[in-house]
């Protein structure tokens, strides 16, 4: 007995949280993204699947995590022949056509692609397929073709539209549009050596504008929250102004003023957020680090869904 047929993914954005431990900040980065659900693939079969491109990425020395959206890599599974050898115990065999792609999220443009051809077999459908998705290799040379392929292509693009993208982020600053700014240009990897070195001055702009745009609001509710003796609340909006922000003596100046009124317990608090507006050789590091979650929540509100449309 044999059928064709296809899966087919409509999907939420999901991105993977697992990355290499030495991938640094503003490495190249891609969005992993997955099926939320599946008629044909139960959780436990996506979830092969996640485990799977995590490990393509990290071997090739790409963060599987992302924070921007910007790119993409994403798979595409397709059963395209279902067969039953019968015997005492019925087993079920089928031809899956796994498929991987680098994709640019803005222009839907596909960097890179990979395909392979695999058969698993299992006492139902659901157990072949599980098999044919263990046997889905995450380290050969096709697989490393295929990352380096749209790595070179990522890369490129950067290099080759900085200018465009500094003058997007200056629209974008002008506009007011911060954490859009933030992000446009936190999405520029180091490996991009030309331009990520062009966008450093741009970045810092963008990030001390939104640093004054929220600073003085945080500064103006944690005010509000020790006159009314809140001063736990005060210490949460405290702890949003950064080391860089203009507001920063401000902000030291009402822990200093206030520290003296707190319990114990709220006593190691404030002495911690002293101690980390005092650690300035880590400014560029909190700075980066401030930004990428910036860059991650501007993408993070922007839902979206794909659909892995069939081949056939």
């Amino acid at each position: 007995m044999k059928k064709l047929f296809a899966i087919i993914f409509v999907i939420n954005l999901t991105i993977i949280t697992a990355q290499s431990d030495n991938v640094e900040a503003n490495s190249l980065s891609l969005s992993v993204i997955l099926p939320d659900n599946s008629e044909h693939l139960s959780r436990k079969s996506i979830s092969k699947i996640e485990s799977k491109i995590q490990h393509i990425t990290t071997k090739n020395g790409i963060s599987g995590r992302g924070y921007t959206n910007e790119f993409l890599i994403y798979p595409k599974l397709e059963i395209f022949d279902e067969s039953v050898i019968e015997g005492m115990r019925n087993v079920v065999v089928v031809e899956v056509e796994f498929s991987l792609f680098i994709q640019q999220y803005s222009t839907k443009r596909i960097f890179s692609s990979y395909s392979k051809s695999i058969q698993g077999n299992g006492f139902s459908k659901e157990k072949a397929v599980v098999d044919a998705i263990s046997k889905i290799p995450t380290n050969n040379k096709e697989i490393s073709a295929f990352i380096l392929e749209g790595k070179e292509k990522i890369l490129s693009y950067y290099n080759n539209n900085c200018d465009q993208i500094v003058n997007d982020s200056n629209f974008l600053i002008k506009t007011q549009k911060f954490e859009e700014a933030i992000a446009l240009l936190s999405s520029v990897p180091r490996e991009a050596k030309s331009c990520y070195a062009s966008i450093q001055d741009k970045s810092i702009e963008a990030f001390t504008a939104y640093q004054k745009q929220t600073c003085e609001t945080n500064l103006l509710r944690a005010k509000t929250e020790i006159s009314n003796n809140n001063y736990s609340s005060a210490l949460r909006f405290l702890s949003y102004v950064d080391v860089s922000s203009p507001c920063l003596k401000e902000a030291e100046s009402l822990i200093n003023k206030v520290s003296g009124k707190v319990d114990q317990e709220e006593k190691r608090d404030w002495d911690l957020m002293l101690m980390r507006y005092k650690d300035k050789q880590n400014t560029e590091k909190y700075r980066l680090e401030i930004m990428k979650e910036i860059a991650k929540a501007y993408y993070n509100s922007k839902p979206t869904s794909i659909t892995y449309k069939s081949l056939f």
